[in-house]
């Protein structure tokens, strides 16, 4: 593969990644599963990312932690009934390739391509494309560009981990209007006022902020959105952490999850693309 000068490869026990090292920050990209795996601006050498201490990096399990990519379904929600399907989709477990790698005036910009998205569940013809920016932000988009000759439908999320000094220390500020709370049996609720964490929580927000943050004690991330239709936040909390295998007992307070998706079918006409971005600082 060609790489740009700041640039080179590297290996995590079976996974090779690409080490991103250019004027204005630090960054790790997983070619399993097109994931990355850190980001630190060099303005605080902060990472923005999560990465579980106890991640599998054997080429098989997806990672936990950086941001895995789901497509072309979220979570089971596959539309397909009792079948047994990947959670998450097919891409966050497949290689891919670096399609080009270039240095830019602010930074670094890599694009990846996923080795095969025509599998069994999503029997369309399609091009996928990852782009991954590294400057002073972090900027990944994903788009999805129909070459079937009839609409088809998907589902695609950021499945986003940041990285926190405590998650109850940590205000999500940005988010509001009604979510679905997966815990309660879907029963649709309003934003809490503030939004801070005291237990388990997974909750899909029907609503498309741009711009939202997370404020822990001295320091925030801000998440810039664009082409979703929903917000996931997510953190497993003590129980549900000891039930994974990859998860530390404690991992769960030093992280949370803040997912840019699409849960509600995009539809894409042929030859027409839906981009999902992404921007983390």
């Amino acid at each position: 593969m060609n790489l740009s000068s700041s640039v080179t490869c590297s290996q995590k026990q079976q996974i090779k990644t690409l080490v991103v090292d250019n004027e204005f920050a630090k960054a790790q990209i997983s070619l399993f599963g097109g994931h990355a795996l850190s980001f630190i601006p060099k303005k605080d050498d902060r990472d923005r990312l999560w990465l579980s201490e106890n991640a599998i990096f054997d080429g098989k399990t997806p990672i936990r932690g950086g941001i895995p990519v789901c497509w072309p379904w979220f979570s089971n929600d596959h539309g397909q009934g009792e079948v047994n399907l990947p959670s998450h989709g097919f891409l966050r477990t497949q290689d891919w390739a670096v399609s080009s790698c270039e240095d830019v005036p602010l930074g670094t910009l890599i694009i990846l391509t996923p080795i095969d998205t025509n599998v069994i569940g999503f029997d369309y013809m399609v091009d996928v494309e990852l782009s991954i920016f590294v400057g002073e932000s972090l900027v990944i988009s994903l788009t999805t560009t129909n070459r079937d000759n009839q609409e088809i439908k998907i589902n695609c999320a950021f499945h986003s981990y940041f990285a926190v000094s405590n998650i109850q220390h940590v205000e999500l500020n940005g988010i509001g209007g009604k979510y679905q709370d997966k815990l309660q049996s879907w029963a649709e609720l309003d934003t809490p006022i503030p939004y801070k964490f005291d237990q388990e929580t997974d909750r899909i927000h029907f609503c498309q902020p741009k711009n939202v943050e997370i404020i822990d004690l001295h320091t925030s991330t801000k998440i810039e959105s664009a082409g979703h239709d929903s917000l996931v936040v997510w953190n497993p909390w003590s129980a549900t952490s000891l039930k994974m295998k990859d998860m530390s007992e404690e991992g769960f307070k030093t992280m949370l999850c803040v997912e840019t998706a699409s849960t509600q079918w995009t539809r894409i006409q042929p030859n027409q693309s839906h981009t999902l971005k992404q921007i983390i600082s």
